[in-house]
C-alpha cells in the first residue's frame, strides 16, 4: 500500500499543455507528468537549468487526475504587430533574442487555450519512495512553497493552498482517486485519467480505453519529448476495500 498526496488544483484559469501545431497552444483537460514535475521542483526551489534532477523527479512521479469540475473552455488570441529588428524576451535567455529577417513587420498571431474555473483533483506519490525528495519534502514544500505556484502557466495563479495535509492510503492509483471526495461536484461519476503501467497502475477494468499520452520532457535538453501509457474512465467514488485517508 502506497501513501498519495492529494493535490486540489482550482483557479480562474489553468492551463496543461498539450502537443501544439504552429501557434496554436491547447490544453489537456488534465495536468501532464511534465508540468507536475515542473510544480514540485518550483514549490522546493529548484531552477530550470537542474535538468538531470528534474528529469529523475519526473521519471519517479506516479500520479493520476480527476476532473471535478469541468469548466469552460477559454481561447486567448493574441494579435502583435513586430518588427522584425526588436528584440524578445525569453524566460530563460541571459538577454533579448533579436529577431531574424529583413525590414518591415510581421503579424505574430497565437492562440493560448485555457481552462476557465474548473477543479481537478490529483493524486501523487514518488518511487522510490526513500529517495530524495521524500513524499515528506515534497508536502511540506506544497505548503510553504520556496516561489509562487501556477496552474500551467504563469498568468494561472490557484486560487487556494495547492495541498493542505491530505493524504490518501490505497493499493493503487485508481484506488486513491476514488477515495478522495470531489470539489464541488454535482454527480458521482467523473472523468480521470491514472498510469496504465507499473505496480500502482490498479484495475484496468474501470478503464474505457489505454492510450498515449505525450507529455514527458526532456529538462537536460529543454524538449518536450517522450509519451507514456496512461487509462482513461470515469470514475465512481464509491470507496474501496483496503485504503483510507486523512
Amino acid at each position: 500500500m502506497a501513501t498519495f498526496l492529494v493535490l486540489r488544483l482550482q483557479g480562474p484559469l489553468m492551463s496543461f499543455g498539450s502537443v501544439s501545431v504552429d501557434e496554436t497552444r491547447p490544453t489537456h483537460p488534465l495536468p501532464t507528468q511534465s508540468q507536475l514535475t515542473g510544480l514540485l521542483a518550483n514549490a522546493l526551489g529548484w531552477r530550470a537549468r537542474e535538468g538531470a534532477r528534474l528529469n529523475r523527479l519526473q521519471e519517479r512521479l506516479v500520479f493520476g487526475a480527476r476532473r471535478d469540475i469541468p469548466g469552460e473552455l477559454l481561447v486567448d488570441y493574441q494579435n502583435a504587430h513586430i518588427h522584425k529588428g526588436e528584440a524578445a524576451w525569453r524566460a530563460r535567455a541571459a538577454g533579448p533574442l533579436v529577431r531574424a529577417g529583413g525590414d518591415g513587420y510581421e503579424n505574430a498571431q497565437r492562440w493560448r487555450h485555457y481552462i476557465a474555473d474548473g477543479a481537478v483533483s490529483v493524486v501523487l506519490t514518488l518511487e522510490p519512495a526513500d529517495e530524495e525528495p521524500t513524499l515528506d519534502q515534497v508536502a511540506r514544500a506544497l505548503e510553504r512553497p520556496a516561489r509562487p505556484l501556477f496552474l500551467g502557466r504563469v498568468s494561472c495563479p490557484p486560487s487556494f493552498f495547492l495541498h493542505c495535509g491530505e493524504t490518501v492510503s490505497a493499493d493503487s492509483v485508481s484506488e486513491a482517486l476514488r477515495l478522495v471526495p470531489p470539489l464541488g461536484a454535482d454527480r458521482e461519476d467523473l472523468y480521470a485519467e491514472w498510469p496504465a503501467r507499473g505496480a500502482l497502475a490498479g484495475n484496468h477494468d474501470l478503464a474505457r480505453r489505454v492510450q498515449e499520452r505525450a507529455d514527458l520532457r526532456d529538462w537536460v535538453n529543454n524538449l518536450h519529448t517522450g509519451w507514456r501509457l496512461v487509462a482513461t474512465g470515469v470514475l465512481s467514488m464509491a470507496s474501496e476495500s483496503g485504503g483510507g485517508r486523512s
